[in-house]
């Protein structure tokens, strides 16, 4: 049957006409009420880390794969700053997956680390704020710790290596006069332990509340430096173990000798100065002079030291220094003199100042200050006619890119009379990258390069780095500075080779494939 269609559109014309009025009753209050000015709502987003797609990314925020860590702090945990998230994965020599694996974000443990563990998979994934540089420290049960710098995207895979088990008690001697008998020695709570192993390895560990302690080390020698600012440190070399063995050792610390200082100004004692004694295994133990001066330094080693001074208008001294080992304490004056002005200038390659730049001011091999370069009161503390090594790094991030210049280091000396002056000019660097391979030319992953600066005084040197490669034996570094660098490339299994890259500016050197030789 053919519907009334005159009638069928009368009747549809007819609910137009109820839906208008509704509209005009209903409708404009609430069209005016939706142009009204509003809060604006904070946009939700997900920063996008290098190419990943925003569908990928999408997935993992919603997967159960994320694992919050309990020891975030509220800084980090705060949600109203957006996080992007860094995927990898963990795996052994063999690659296979290791669940449990611990990934934390390298930082000042006081501020709290952001962290994340392994699924079964050997998957994790980090979540970090665009201020957060994505160097981490990468541990599991009966593997060694790594650091690593993640790689953007999701196909990082990082590799850990078996070692043995060095444990033990940090135990302490009390200080006795002469003619009583020594007791035996009391646990340390919460000594620390600094270890380091062949090829630039590295950690450190705090003894528990009963002095003990327990980590799984590289295989072979260890050096074992342990610190008490109660007790005299003490550095052990004796240690070697081999993978999957187990090692007992227990440390014993001497007793502890005090120093009572005063730290004369012009005519007057200062307040505020910072007082540090360093021996030959940079044992730093130093203090704050309080009123009149004073400042008392416990836990020192008898023996040769240097004790240095440093007080913002004066400049910084250092002097020889011998602890005695048959007296409980010793004092010591330690005068200084008023220093000249010194203004240093770091700018990027275009002359524009850095005020943010850091600066880092050594004489023999003891850090003077560590500041910024807009903090003048503290810069200028140089002693007149003395030689330093100053060195100049920054980063930032521009327009959600993260942009380093490499430090430059420079040998300064400050004039014998009046005020000093340097500028330093941060240009950038370029990386180094290569594949590393086994004899055979297989991936090799987890092999540990160590990148040295070559032709430079050793005064300008920039520091030496470490790097590691993935899983499919790659390696790609931060920007070094322009010149030549030394590359020392090792692996447990399969020794050590040498080779050299030529950096230049905004390039990337490629060494290519790097193989190791038949052994």
């Amino acid at each position: 049957m053919i519907p009334n269609r005159p009638h069928e559109y009368g009747f549809s014309m007819w609910m137009v006409a109820v839906l208008v009025v509704l509209l005009v009753i209903i409708g404009l209050p609430a069209l005016f009420l939706s142009i009204a000015p509003m809060a604006p709502m904070p946009p939700v987003a997900i920063p996008v880390t290098g190419s990943m797609p925003q569908s990928t990314i999408e997935e993992f925020m919603a997967s159960e794969d994320l694992i919050a860590d309990e020891t975030l702090t509220p800084a980090d945990n705060d949600t109203d700053r957006p996080k992007t998230p860094w995927i990898g994965y963990v795996g052994d020599a063999l690659a296979r997956p290791i669940a449990g694996a611990r990934i934390t974000l390298r930082t000042n443990p006081e501020e709290g680390a952001a962290s994340a563990i392994t699924d079964d998979r050997g998957k994790f994934v980090l979540l970090l704020s665009a201020d957060q540089f994505p160097i981490v420290t990468i541990e599991a049960e009966g593997y060694y710790q790594s650091t690593a710098e993640l790689e953007e995207g999701e196909s990082g895979t990082y590799t850990l290596f078996r070692g043995g088990t060095l444990r033990g008690q940090v135990r302490g001697h009390i200080f006795v006069l002469r003619g009583q008998e020594v007791p035996d020695p009391e646990p340390i709570p919460g000594a620390r332990l600094e270890i380091a192993g062949i090829n630039g390895w590295h950690t450190k560990i705090l003894a528990d509340d009963h002095g003990n302690y327990q980590i799984t080390v590289p295989p072979g020698k260890l050096v074992a430096t342990v610190r008490s600012p109660l007790h005299a440190d003490a550095r052990f070399v004796d240690l070697e173990i081999g993978r999957d063995e187990v090692l007992d050792r227990d440390m014993i610390l001497a007793a502890g000798v005090i120093l009572d200082g005063f730290v004369l100004g012009k005519e007057m004692t200062l307040a505020g100065a910072r007082v540090r004694v360093f021996n030959d295994i940079r044992d730093e133990a130093d203090a704050i002079s309080a009123e009149r001066g004073m400042v008392k330094i416990r836990g020192l080693a008898s023996g040769m030291a240097k004790v240095h001074v440093v007080h913002p208008g004066y400049q910084e001294t250092m002097w020889d220094l011998i602890i005695p080992s048959d007296v409980i304490g010793f004092r010591r004056p330690f005068p200084l003199l008023q220093s000249q002005p010194f203004q240093l200038t770091v700018t990027d390659p275009q002359g524009n100042a850095l005020p943010e730049a850091r600066v880092r001011i050594r004489r023999q091999g003891i850090t003077i200050v560590d500041t910024t370069a807009s903090d003048q009161e503290w810069l200028s503390v140089l002693a007149s006619g003395k030689t330093y090594q100053v060195e100049a790094r920054h980063a930032q991030i521009v327009n959600g890119w993260h942009t380093q210049y490499p430090p430059r280091i420079f040998r300064y000396t400050m004039p014998a009379e009046g005020s000093g002056e340097l500028t330093i000019e941060l240009r950038p660097g370029g990386r180094i990258t290569g594949v590393v391979q086994a004899p055979n030319g297989a991936p090799v992953p987890g092999a540990t390069i160590l990148v040295r600066a070559r032709d430079v005084h050793p005064d300008e040197a920039s520091p030496p780095r470490l790097l590691q490669t993935n899983r499919a034996g790659v390696f790609r570094s931060e920007p070094f500075a322009t010149g030549r660098w030394g590359l020392t490339i090792s692996h447990t299994q399969l020794g050590t080779m040498t080779t050299e890259a030529l950096v230049e500016e905004n390039k990337t050197s490629s060494l290519g494939e790097l193989r190791f030789p038949p052994r």
